[in-house]
């Protein structure tokens, strides 16, 4: 019974350090792609209107302890902006973008070291 919780709470923290955060649970992942760090981890949508949707990422990110460096809004008229989050020496870019009227797509991905904002 022991093991079998050890193993629990192993794999659990094996899993949750593979994808850095826990998306909101209305979030569809579109697309998963490899942790090499060369594009981005993952892509999906989230079906509500644009600031909900990045109101939703922000309060499932804050409540796993990460927190909003910088937000950068770079497309006004399409709906498009970027943010970096931090969590101890962690941090991961996540973009925004207007699909559709009520779905908002997103992406996000790991910054390395050299990857300074």
């Amino acid at each position: 019974m022991r093991f079998s919780i050890v193993l629990t709470v192993f794999l659990a923290a094996m899993t949750a350090s593979a994808a850095e955060f826990v998306l909101p649970p209305e979030a569809k992942i579109l697309a998963d792609e490899p942790a090499d760090g060369k594009c981005w981890r993952q892509l999906g949508t989230i079906p509500l209107a644009y600031m909900a949707a990045r109101n939703s990422m922000a309060l499932a990110l804050r409540r796993q302890g990460w927190r909003c460096l910088k937000t950068v809004d770079y497309d006004l008229v399409r709906w498009k902006s970027l943010e970096i989050w931090g969590s101890g020496t962690r941090r991961i870019m996540v973009q925004y973008w207007r699909e559709e009227l009520g779905v908002t797509g997103f992406s996000w991905g790991v910054l390395e070291d050299g990857d300074r904002p």
